[in-house]
């Protein structure tokens, strides 16, 4: 068979059904030159006809499409692979960095310790200063009044500066300076009676006490005062906490001692030794 158009031989196929529902196609070019015979067997040819229906062609597109998204699903995985190395490689940095902060945050709390701001003393959330509960203040009328021959703390501490070096109050260093940790308990040096319980701008937060034969003790720079004005303290009652309150560069106690209102050193005094 020639097309009359193009002049060209073209091929022809025979399609015709045999008994018992069988199909049998036939293609053979023209010229005899070589030909081709497809059986399909009645099965076939039912898987054929159900193909080219319209249930089928449903089935047929349901099928692409789902092959579709679990292609283009799998074209993803190189991609969330990535992904999630990005985030493991994150996640190792988190670690990291939180292994440093902690390693900065026991240096700060060696700083602090060094510079007399206890830890305990700190919130460990927040850093902020942790709220102290505090007893109801002292008084005690029985209190035996004696001299200032205690040591005011129960720690060693550090003495910065002694009586008479220094220009700190428009005079002579009245006192001793101690370097201690804020928040480090402060005892009365004596048996005395509350006479004073102020904050001045040089003083910070103080108590000054009464003892007899015409001496007194001050204590300044606290940060919390747990006695009031009138109260009578045995030797040894914790008045207040030391701090940084007033004139002061860092935590300490300022411990003083006068005698008919001269400033006495008050080692000279003192009969327990230090801890």
């Amino acid at each position: 068979m020639t097309d009359p158009n193009s002049g060209h031989k073209q091929g022809y196929g025979n399609i015709y059904t045999p008994h018992a529902g069988s199909m049998i196609i036939q293609v053979q070019r023209e010229g005899g030159l070589a030909n081709r015979t497809i059986v399909l067997s009645p099965t076939r040819v039912r898987l054929l006809r159900f193909v080219l229906s319209r249930t089928g062609m449903v089935i047929g597109t349901v099928l692409g499409l789902i092959f579709i998204f679990f292609g283009i699903q799998a074209a993803r995985v190189p991609l969330l692979t990535r992904r999630l190395a990005t985030m493991e490689l994150d996640a190792k940095r988190i670690d990291t960095l939180q292994a440093t902060l902690g390693q900065l945050q026991k240096r700060y709390e060696q700083v602090q310790t060094m510079l007399g701001a206890s830890p305990a003393q700190r919130n460990l959330a927040t850093g902020a200063p942790a709220a102290a509960v505090l007893p109801p203040p002292l008084g005690n009328d029985t209190a035996t009044m004696t001299l200032p021959t205690r040591y005011p703390l129960d720690a060693k501490g550090f003495v910065t500066r002694g009586v008479g070096s220094g220009q700190e109050y428009g005079a002579t260093h009245p006192g001793l300076d101690i370097a201690v940790a804020e928040g480090t308990e402060v005892r009365a040096a004596g048996g005395g009676l509350v006479v004073e319980v102020s904050e001045t701008p040089e003083y910070g937060k103080m108590v000054r006490l009464a003892h007899p034969q015409g001496y007194e003790t001050r204590y300044g720079h606290l940060s919390e005062i747990r006695v009031r004005q009138g109260d009578r303290l045995s030797l040894g009652t914790v008045l207040g906490l030391s701090g940084n309150t007033g004139r002061s560069t860092a935590p300490h106690l300022h411990f003083e001692v006068r005698k008919n209102n001269a400033a006495v050193d008050p080692m000279t005094l003192i009969q327990q030794p230090r801890q």
